[in-house]
């Protein structure tokens, strides 16, 4: 699935927009010395997310997936296997930093949000409905990100 084009106003379309990380990177992550950056960042916490054998979806938002040449950060939502939460104590540092929202700010320059399927679906599509307003309320396309090694 490949992504829309972005609005005169820098943002994604409306919705929700499936693409693998691949396709990511290649459209947000290489044209500023910024961009590259960040997406090195977004690449090394989702590696250590997936390490975790628990992660079921993730999701992008903010400036990273806009037209902006120096995006601020990096924004997050990790979804993960019910009963995550109960192993978290056991995984190496590395691991529990992505899931430490200080840690992670500090490390990947990224606000990561996350929590179980025990959420449900009504939940997940009320937290990814306020992703898509932008600080100033505008709404904006987010990024569900898929791996090229599995299915959406």
């Amino acid at each position: 699935m490949s992504l829309p084009a972005t609005l005169p106003n820098g943002y994604l379309p409306s919705g929700v927009h499936i693409a693998a990380l691949s396709e990511v990177i290649t459209r947000f992550g290489t044209t500023t010395p910024r961009r590259q950056v960040l997406a090195n960042r977004l690449q090394e916490l989702l590696t250590l997310a997936r390490a975790t054998v628990r992660l079921q979806r993730v999701f992008v938002w903010g400036s990273f997936v806009t037209d902006k040449p120096f995006p601020r950060d990096l924004d997050v939502f990790l979804l993960m296997q019910e009963g995550f939460d109960g192993e978290l104590i056991r995984l190496p540092q590395a691991q529990r930093d992505v899931f430490n929202h200080q840690r992670a700010r500090l490390l990947f320059e990224a606000d990561v949000f996350w929590a179980t399927e025990a959420i449900g679906l009504e939940e997940l599509a009320s937290w990814l409905g306020v992703y898509q307003l932008s600080r100033d309320m505008i709404p904006r396309g987010i990024v569900e990100v898929t791996f090229d090694d599995r299915n959406p």
